[in-house]
Order: C-alpha cells, then sequence, then structure tokens
C-alpha cells in the first residue's frame, strides 16, 4: 500500500463525507489540513471523515483532527469518523481520542447519525458551549499527560543507557547526568550539583580541547568533527581516556555529551606498541646473531677459492664451494633485508623504513635463472620457468627478486619431494603476472586465510628444510607487493597443487620514486 496521503470529498444526504487512504502522519498533515479547512470554508459544519483505507494516524494527524472539531462546534456543527482500521482506532483510544469523537462502524450509519437529535437553537448553543468547553480541557488534560509521560520516558531512557551522558548548558554547567556519568566521575547527581562545571573533570592540558569544540558546537561550524577524544579525572585522582560525541539539542542552547570510556583500549594500544618495538628489536638482535657466525664462514670459503691448490681441491669441489659461497652471500643479503623490512606495515609510522622502490627496466628471466643457478645445489628442487626472452618489465628489481624468491621458499615449503616447480607469465593492459606453480604442493584450506597475516607460523612438519632455501615472510612479500602497486594471492587443491600469483602494475615509469 502507498504511504501517501489520498483524500476524496463528496456528498451524502447532504453531508460531507471526506475519505482519506494512505498515512496520516507528519509529512502529509499539511495536505489533509488544508483540505478540512477548505470543506469547512466551504459551509460545511456537518462531516464525516472515512477512514476505511487509513494505515495509520500520528500526532500531526490527531492535532489536525482536534483543530477541525473545533472550527465545526462554533458552527453548531460535528465531526464524525467512520469506518477506522483497529490499529487506527487503538490509536485514538491510546490517546482518548475516542471520547472526543463519534466513531462509526460504517459510513452510511456515520452520516445517518446527524439526523437522530433535533434540538432547537438555544438548547444547542448550550450544548455546543459545554462540548467545546469539555473539548478544550479534554485536550489539555492528554496534552499534559503525554508532556508528562513522554519525560518520564525519555528521563528513563537517558538515565540507564548503557553510555555515560550529560546534558550540559551554554556555559558548561551540567544540568543532568545519569547514572553511568555519575559512575564514570564518581559522584552522585545531588553531589553533581555542587560540582556545576564539566570543566572541573578535564585534565589541565585538554582544557582548551572541551572549550573549543564546545564552542564550534554553538557556533554551528561547517564541517564540525563527528567526535573526539579528552582525559577526565574522577573525584578519586584517576585519569580516564574519554571518546565524545556532543550535539545539540534542538531549540535550546543545551548539549548532549555522550561518553565513552576508552582507558583499557588505550592501554591496550599502547602495550601493543611496546610488543612491537620488543619484536624489532629482537628481529634485529637475531639478524646480528645470524650474521655474525657468517663471517669467518665467509672468509675461510674465500681463502680455499681465491688458493684451490694449495688446499687440494679439484675442479668439481671448487663449483661446490663456489655455490655454497654464493648461498651464504644470498643469506648475508636477506638477513640485511630481514633488518629493514621486518616492521614493514605492523608498527606506528614513526618506526618503520621509509619505503622507496626504485623503477627501471628489468630482464625477469635473467633476474630469476641467476637465482635458481644458487638453489641448484640440491636434488630435491627443479625450476622451470617458462618466460620469454625478450619480456622487460619496469619495476624495482631488488624487490621483484626478494618477492619471487620468498614466493619460491614458501611454495616449497608445502610441498612433497621433489619439489617441481614451474614459473609462468602472462600480462594484459595494466599488469604483469607472474605464476609460481607447484602440483606436489598443499595448503590445506583452513590454512590459506592467514598464510599473509603477522606472525602466522603454518604446519612446520611441511618445511624442506634439507632444501637449503631461505626467503622472506610472506606478509613481508605481500606489503612489498602492494607498496610496489601489486599484490599476491594464492589458491591451492590436493588434485592441481598450489599456485601464487604476483600481479604488478605497468603504471610505473623508469627512475621513479615513490
Amino acid at each position: 500500500m502507498s504511504d501517501l496521503l489520498q483524500i476524496a470529498r463528496k456528498k451524502q444526504d447532504a453531508i460531507d463525507v471526506v475519505c482519506m487512504s494512505g498515512r496520516l502522519d507528519t509529512n502529509t498533515a499539511i495536505d489533509a489540513d488544508a483540505e478540512l479547512k477548505n470543506v469547512i470554508a466551504s459551509g460545511a459544519y456537518q462531516i464525516v471523515l472515512n477512514f476505511k483505507n487509513l494505515n495509520y494516524i500520528s500526532s500531526s494527524g490527531l492535532r489536525i483532527l482536534i483543530v477541525a472539531l473545533r472550527e465545526v462546534k462554533k458552527k453548531q456543527g460535528d465531526l464524525k469518523l467512520a469506518c477506522l482500521k483497529p490499529q487506527v482506532k487503538e490509536i485514538l483510544h491510546i490517546a482518548g481520542f475516542d471520547r472526543l469523537f463519534s466513531l462509526y462502524d460504517t459510513e452510511e450509519v456515520a452520516v445517518k447519525s446527524f439526523t437522530h437529535v433535533a434540538i432547537d437553537e438555544k438548547e444547542r448553543r448550550i450544548l455546543d458551549a459545554i462540548v467545546s468547553t469539555l473539548d478544550i480541557d479534554e485536550e489539555r488534560r492528554r496534552t499534559e499527560e503525554s508532556l508528562q509521560q513522554s519525560e518520564i520516558l525519555y528521563r528513563a531512557i537517558f538515565k540507564n543507557t548503557g553510555t555515560a551522558m550529560a546534558i550540559v548548558d551554554d556555559d558548561l554547567t551540567i544540568y543532568l547526568a545519569n547514572t553511568e556519568f555519575e559512575k564514570m566521575v564518581g559522584f552522585a547527581n545531588k553531589e553533581l550539583a555542587e560540582v556545576i562545571s564539566l570543566l572541573s573533570f578535564v585534565v589541565c592540558n585538554d582544557l582548551g580541547i572541551v572549550t573549543e569544540f564546545h564552542e564550534l558546537v554553538r557556533n554551528g561550524a561547517d564541517k564540525l568533527p563527528q567526535h573526539y577524544e579528552f582525559r577526565l579525572k574522577d573525584r578519586y585522582g584517576n585519569i580516564k581516556n574519554v571518546y565524545v560525541i556532543l550535539d545539540m539539542i534542538p531549540e535550546t542552547p543545551r548539549r548532549v555529551y555522550s561518553l565513552l570510556d576508552i582507558t583499557e583500549l588505550r592501554k591496550i594500544e599502547e602495550d601493543l606498541r611496546h610488543e612491537l618495538i620488543r619484536k624489532r628489536e629482537f628481529l634485529i638482535l637475531a639478524a646480528h646473531e645470524l650474521r655474525t657466525p657468517l663471517q669467518p664462514v665467509m672468509g675461510y670459503l674465500q681463502l680455499m677459492l681465491d688458493d684451490p691448490d694449495s688446499y687440494g681441491m679439484n675442479a668439481d669441489a671448487k663449483v661446490i664451494l663456489g655455490k655454497c659461497s654464493k648461498n651464504i652471500d644470498l643469506m648475508r643479503e636477506i638477513i640485511e633485508h630481514i633488518l629493514k623490512l621486518s616492521g614493514l606495515g605492523y608498527g606506528p609510522e614513526q618506526m618503520l623504513p621509509k619505503f622507496k622502490p626504485n623503477y627501471r627496466e628489468i630482464s625477469p628471466r635473467q633476474l630469476l635463472i641467476s637465482y635458481i643457478t644458487v638453489i641448484r645445489c640440491s636434488s630435491d628442487i627443479t625450476i622451470d620457468i617458462t618466460i620469454r626472452d625478450d619480456l622487460k618489465i619496469i619495476t624495482d628489481s631488488e624487490y621483484f627478486f626478494l618477492i619471487i624468491q620468498s614466493l619460491i621458499y614458501n611454495i616449497i615449503r608445502y610441498s612433497k619431494p621433489p619439489a617441481k616447480i614451474e614459473i609462468s607469465h602472462y600480462d594484459d593492459e595494466t599488469n604483469n603476472y607472474f605464476l609460481i606453480r607447484n602440483s606436489s604442493a598443499f595448503i590445506a584450506h583452513e590454512i590459506i586465510p592467514n598464510v599473509f597475516k603477522p606472525y602466522y607460523v603454518g604446519d612446520e612438519s611441511k618445511l624442506l628444510e634439507k632444501s637449503g632455501v631461505i626467503g622472506l615472510s610472506l606478509p613481508v612479500a605481500k606489503q612489498m607487493a602492494e607498496k610496489l602497486h601489486g599484490d599476491i594471492t594464492v589458491t591451492s587443491n590436493p588434485e592441481n597443487g598450489t599456485v601464487f600469483m604476483l600481479v604488478l602494475s605497468k603504471s610505473a615509469t623508469p627512475g621513479q620514486l615513490i
């Protein structure tokens, strides 16, 4: 049914009948008022309102009926209601309007009721005067009762809501406070009358914030913030962090303050910040401890490689030691990147290293072949690259290398030996797509949503420690890809294995710094 109010007028046995359908509420009361005034102005003082199709009537609609009744009574007429739906009749009953109006089940009975009473003009005037007086008294009484009940209701809601609330005058005097506000400041309502001002509970350094925001609300400033925070001091000297929502009470100089104690939240945030700092310090220390024993190993290897004959090494031994040396160099590089990138995206901005990729044109195939050469000392790992020799992309070569390295490492973690990895590429107008696939690797469905979360550790039983492959964590790799305006996704199932996909935007230009 339509919520719009529709009004139709007709004559029935010399009685004016006005039919209303839809809703008679705040939005439609103006139209109804105008129509009834036109009917009365035309000389019709005996009116039947047919509410057969009226679905709802609000307090604004009830007021229109009272005004119309008063006007026809002045002209020795009457206003009667017919065909009320149960929900409309219930509203009239709650408001006490069934005592003011004559209600009829049908339009026909309502029309005929105007002929049932025959009284002379003198009696009519006396009766109308009595009825008018009763109408006014009844209306006043109902209005007062309604206002009183509304005030009781709103006070009950205000008093018992779970949020600390205070109504504050223009000079920041506390007019009314609820139970939660009393608990927050440690004062009962009677005691608050002696404290008087809200500023009594504000920490000195935050007084400017509170008064400034209060003034902004007073002046109706444009783009007013929806909330702010200040520190509150209760009667026992305890300091609390308070989140505040402030709004004006319409047509009054008073404001409603809603206050939420976020002290525990701020404490948790501070503890988390310190925890992140501790983790970063631990990573720095761990990287240092890993790097230290590599120095003498590198020294001994270099001595042997510089003069293999003195140590009785044949050509094969020299190749193997060369690969060991490259692996150690790679490990040292990774440790350096742990120091630079381990905090990427996981702490306050002031803790993070500045990440500014240096974009240049690179050959992905050549870069990946150099990496594969280093790790081929493991017989458990086979890597096939199906990327064109002539493919060139614009990206940061160092971080592209580290991301791919991390994806290879992590896809090996979930492999059954031997690990056979395929690296392929395709592109479209906006992005390059690099696929790292291993048909023997499987990541359980419940693990996939977590692999890019900071500090998450998967099933360690699946690690191939003997592979000797080391890479950055997936969360760091994903953050790096996002800084390159890209992304990393993963799909996995037992039939087809696991596929990591690195997406890199084509929007970068050589030499660009971000």
